[in-house]
């Protein structure tokens, strides 16, 4: 066991919420210990199914790297270390409070950001102020030399302050993966996780925010290449939409194709 607090990971194990969730196999569970929220986390193997791995090899398309295969010992040593890591830095992620060969007990950093948009109406500007905080945050991981691996707006948090982190790294790639294309593959990301809240302003306003705080031209070139290639997708798609044959998911990402081909 290794320990920041072991007045807390006692209560914890007192609590016996360890062994509940490993009955009832739980992945994440929180507890409220006095006035503090403990979140525990149990960590599962990491790897992409064969389909995925086929395409990418297929397509050569660096969105779709697969991520490194690991057991959930390995995922959860590998987390618990990136965690630390990023925090080391400055970075605004969850404190590590301990960790032993099945779970990570970890610090309370707020609502993810995808509920707390559907519990709170915002306006707008109020709802995109949050999303550039959150691409600040991704833009800290990758100037610190590092990428987030699960850069979805769903794996960023808000807390009562406004303080924005981001949680969820137990992915890591292959040593012969890049840094430079698992970062373009979070930036991507982040981008498609905004097709439900998305337009060309937020858009606009999140790549110019990135770009700003990573001066990242190579990023910035990769996106204006996918805008590129996408052009007859985009054309496509936009005829479609035109005559209601896409869902809203699919419109979302039209939405975003289409903004890149204007980089």
């Amino acid at each position: 066991m290794y320990s920041s607090n072991n007045s807390y990971l006692q209560s914890i194990y007192d609590s016996q919420i360890t062994e509940k969730m490993l009955n009832e196999e739980k992945k994440v569970e929180q507890l409220e210990l006095g006035e503090q929220l403990i979140w525990i986390k149990r960590p599962e193997a990491t790897r992409s199914n064969l389909f995925h791995r086929i395409v990418h090899q297929l397509t050569k398309l660096k969105i779709l790297v697969p991520v490194e295969r690991k057991t959930p010992l390995q995922s959860l040593n590998f987390e618990a270390l990136k965690l630390k890591t990023l925090a080391r830095s400055g970075i605004s992620v969850a404190e590590v409070i301990g960790q032993d060969r099945q779970f990570l007990y970890l610090s309370d950093t707020g609502t993810d950001l995808r509920c707390y948009f559907k519990k709170n109406p915002l306006s707008h500007h109020e709802r995109t102020a949050i999303i550039l905080k959150a691409v600040k945050v991704l833009a800290a991981i990758h100037q610190a030399g590092h990428y987030h691996g699960g850069a979805q707006i769903k794996n960023y948090t808000i807390d009562a302050q406004g303080v924005v982190s981001a949680i969820d790294f137990e992915d890591s790639f292959s040593s012969c993966t890049s840094l430079i294309d698992t970062q373009y593959r979070d930036l991507f990301l982040f981008l498609m996780s905004l097709s439900a809240y998305g337009d060309r302003s937020t858009y606009r306003q999140v790549i110019d925010c990135y770009f700003t705080c990573t001066g990242n031209d190579v990023i910035k070139q990769e996106l204006q290449q996918v805008g590129s290639r996408m052009k007859p997708l985009v054309k496509l798609l936009g005829w479609m939409a035109s005559h209601h044959h896409l869902s809203l998911d699919v419109i979302g990402v039209y939405s975003l194709l289409s903004f890149l081909t204007t980089l």
